[in-house]
């Protein structure tokens, strides 16, 4: 769906050192939302894993309550080794072959950029779960593509037996029949423990395929929940805990005064085995909380004043700048990155550097699945891409039970009206189309007017703000506009007697 906003002024009256970087350290868990971790959800009626090592990390580092990522695995993982949002790289979607929406080399990932320093001397490393490509040269792809010169793990988005699975070691396949939790954690291990006593600094990616589907049973030994859980949620919650037990051997090889760990899952828990607050109807592969709403916590020698939480607005992209920051990696100067670095809010210092958080989900082969969402530090918009919008007071409204816009526009208050319009208009930052020319724009006998080519395949219309740095765009009230052969004017009969912007907006 296009958005696009042409941009106008009318007037109508008168340094710290640097620091060596540190070893990081990224952890992911797969379809692990904050419904299933008890930091997280204190909600009554649900049944949490005991996941004392995740939880650790929260005592000795920061807690973000407000992290997101994407409705399913693929994008979320795109962004966090890209630092940009699917619209970027074409990956909205879990990779598929009718999708075609493999990431693909041109993409400069962080494996790339540390490669690209190699005087640094960093070693890098991925291991579990890629899932980011499809098709001949897959088996070399985390390699290739994701530039991570070692790679050891499963390639596929999902495993057929967590006890026999196909194992990839730098493009050569193999199988293996251990339990595939251990062996991601095996293989770290060594390769850590390799790189610590070569004196050597690293970045390494341990990918989870736990607790993704198929529901199983682990070994006894890696959790509290027997030989026969009943039930898929048991079977979900004993692969959590697993998960977590081999987090902490994982861990242990891990010297955690020179390595900053990052935790975080991929996107929600899946519907089968959400837990309230969250239903089925808004869990994983769906643009509500409890869809994208996912654990991030970091730990290490970054963080100042440990074992505290930050609301700010974070997402997976945002993975990617702080792990290069806190690595001391140079950023590269050549593609737009939609990353923010963590770094201030690790350090305990003011962070207003996003004031409003971007998802999105699509399908190139299915062009209404999916939708993008934007929301501030209160409200939510999530506009679907059948067509429709939905708006959400997310301070009070937390489960996204009540969406305030389902009576239309003109029955919310003034104040909500203004809010979702700011948010409409802001949605169309988030794009790589070009805006067209305007043309003509100025006054004639008091009121304002502007040319622009007529998009026919969407709608347009005029905005207004009479202050950018604070102020808050909406449709012109009485706007009226005009089709001459192949272009639009749009009239503002009564702009105001101060400053004024306007936008043409195409949805």
């Amino acid at each position: 769906m296009k958005f696009l906003r042409l941009f106008f002024c009318l007037t109508l009256a008168a340094s710290a050192a640097a620091r060596a970087g540190n070893n990081v350290l990224l952890i992911i868990a797969d379809d692990y939302g904050t419904d299933s971790n008890s930091l997280y959800n204190s909600t009554a009626g649900a049944t949490l894993p005991p996941t004392p090592n995740i939880n650790a990390l929260a005592t000795n580092g920061v807690r973000f309550t407000n992290a997101y990522a994407n409705p399913v695995c693929s994008p979320s993982r795109a962004c966090l080794i890209t630092g940009r949002h699917g619209f970027r790289t074409g990956v909205g979607e879990v990779v598929t072959a009718a999708a075609g929406n493999s990431l693909t080399v041109a993409e400069s990932t962080i494996g790339d950029v540390i490669t690209a320093n190699s005087g640094l001397g960093i070693q890098t490393a991925c291991f579990g779960k890629w899932h980011l490509s499809i098709g001949p040269g897959t088996a070399s792809a985390p390699n290739t593509i994701g530039g991570w010169p070692h790679y050891a793990g499963s390639t596929g988005g999902v495993l057929s037996s967590y006890t026999s699975w196909a194992k990839v070691v730098n493009g050569a396949p193999s199988t293996s029949t251990t339990y595939a939790t251990t062996d991601v954690v095996n293989d770290a291990v060594a390769w850590i423990t390799a790189r610590n006593l070569a004196g050597q600094k690293w970045v390494a990616w341990v990918a989870f395929n736990a607790p993704h589907t198929p529901f199983h049973v682990p070994p006894t030994s890696l959790h509290s929940y027997g030989a026969s859980p009943a039930t898929n949620r048991l079977k979900y919650e004993a692969a959590v805990e697993a998960m977590d037990t081999e987090i902490g051997r994982l861990l242990l090889a891990v010297n955690t005064g020179t390595t900053d760990i990052i935790f975080m899952g991929d996107n929600g828990t899946p519907g089968q085995v959400v837990q309230p607050p969250y239903t089925s109807a808004h869990a994983k592969d769906t643009l509500y909380e409890g869809g994208i709403r996912v654990p991030l916590i970091v730990r290490g020698p970054s963080v100042v004043s440990p074992g505290r939480t930050s609301s700010a607005l974070v997402h997976a992209v945002d993975i990617y700048k702080s792990m290069l920051e806190l690595a001391a990696v140079p950023l590269p100067t050549t593609a737009t990155l939609d990353s923010r670095s963590l770094k201030t809010i690790l350090e305990n210092q003011a962070d207003t550097s996003r004031t409003r958080l971007y998802t999105e989900q699509f399908d190139q082969s299915a062009a209404a699945v999916g939708g993008r969402v934007l929301r501030d530090d209160r409200y939510k918009l999530i506009r679907f891409n059948t067509g429709t919008d939905e708006f959400y007071d997310l301070q009070t409204d937390t489960n996204e039970a009540t969406n305030l816009i389902a009576g239309g526009v003109a029955a919310m208050t003034a104040e909500r009206q203004s809010y979702y319009h700011r948010l409409r208009f802001d949605l169309g930052r988030y794009t790589t189309a070009t805006a067209p020319t305007a043309t003509s724009p100025g006054l004639n006998a008091g009121a304002f007017s502007v040319t622009v080519p007529q998009d026919t395949g969407a709608t347009q219309t005029l905005w207004r703000c009479t202050d950018l740095a604070g102020g808050f765009w909406a449709p012109v009230t009485g706007a009226t506009s005009m089709v001459s052969g192949a272009n639009v004017t749009f009239t503002d009969p009564a702009p105001p007697a101060t400053a004024a912007y306007y936008s043409v907006v195409a949805e």
